[in-house]
């Protein structure tokens, strides 16, 4: 499976491609906003985009599934993403 997890901040966003089966990464710092964030989306071939609920994310969100691609909002207040617990 290809996941990218995105790191959303108001100006920069980080997004890491992970690919479970050969247990590579490999990070990309771009700017947030939906042109970037697009072109990440058209040529990942992600097949889960997993990103921490926040301001942008609600638009990701929506710019994702557009582009046909499943998503996961992850809440990172939840006691189960506590570092103690990872």
């Amino acid at each position: 499976m290809k996941i990218l997890a995105l790191d959303l901040g108001k100006f920069n966003s980080v997004a890491c491609f992970f690919n479970s089966k050969t247990r590579k990464s490999k990070f990309l710092t771009t700017p947030t906003n939906r042109e970037s964030i697009a072109s990440i989306f058209k040529d990942a071939k992600a097949d889960l985009i997993v990103m921490e609920a926040c301001a942008p994310s609600g638009w990701i969100n929506d710019l994702a599934q557009s582009h046909g691609l499943k998503t996961l909002v992850c809440s990172t207040n939840e006691e189960a993403w506590r570092w103690a617990n990872v």
